[in-house]
């Protein structure tokens, strides 16, 4: 009957909207978990440069008087004396590692934002995945406006104090707190990048049960609506 043939082609054609629908959410997941992975990997990989650069540049300046690399450089470095010259060039370093943290970790605090903000808006938050990105953020927040002005202000304070001076030790105190922030921030970043790889088994019929969620409750507001029109 055509009535028939018509009731069945709404229902075949309601089934291929809703395989559409679903589709394109799931492509959409998949997107978002990348951008998400891209945004934790930029953090993840920077964060650990940016550590063996800050060690480096200390062991530089060793290397460096060890072997300045030029005949002239070697003079002028016996001529002032290796030892002062040391000094100098310590404090140098510790200005730039200053400013790269400083600078690093503002960055930091944005990415941070980013990255929540696509695990909150890319598909329904996963609360495991949100909390590890929060406490990565509050790492970093502690880091920047806490401990780096006190490790940057104390070690510029100690250049010139002897080594049995108790801020020495108190300088090394917030150098191990901050190390281990960073150690514990950077174990929390592998395992939400672990978290991310891993995908859990789809659930084929999620978007259709939304969809159908989502048309049944405008379908209940329109009678509502056409309720309190009549009346």
């Amino acid at each position: 009957m055509p009535g028939g043939n018509f009731g069945n082609s709404r229902g075949s054609g309601h089934g291929i909207a809703l395989r559409r629908h679903r589709v394109c959410d799931n492509s959409n997941v998949i997107q978002y978990r990348r951008i998400a992975a891209l945004l934790l990997g930029v953090w993840l990989g920077a964060g650990i440069f940016a550590d063996i650069a800050v060690t480096q540049n200390f062991q530089t300046v060793d290397r460096f008087l060890s072997s300045p690399g030029s005949v002239g450089a070697s003079v002028e470095l016996n001529r002032i004396g290796r030892e002062r010259e040391r000094v100098i060039l310590r404090r140098n370093a510790g200005e730039e590692n200053n400013f790269l943290f400083e600078n690093w970790e503002r960055a930091e605090l944005l990415l941070g934002v980013a990255l929540f903000a696509t695990l909150f808006f890319g598909e329904r938050p996963n609360k495991p995945m949100l909390g590890a990105a929060v406490a990565m953020w509050i790492f970093v927040l502690v880091q920047r406006f806490f401990l780096t002005p006190e490790v940057t202000e104390i070690g510029r304070k100690i250049a010139d104090l002897p080594g049995n001076d108790p801020l020495v030790n108190t300088f090394w105190m917030y150098h191990g707190i901050y190390s281990g922030s960073e150690i514990l921030k950077l174990l929390v970043g592998f395992g939400l990048a672990l978290r991310l790889s891993v995908r859990g088994k789809p659930d084929r019929d999620r978007f259709a049960r939304e969809y159908e969620a989502q048309q049944a409750l405008a379908a209940k507001n329109a009678a509502r609506l056409t309720r309190e029109t009549r009346a």
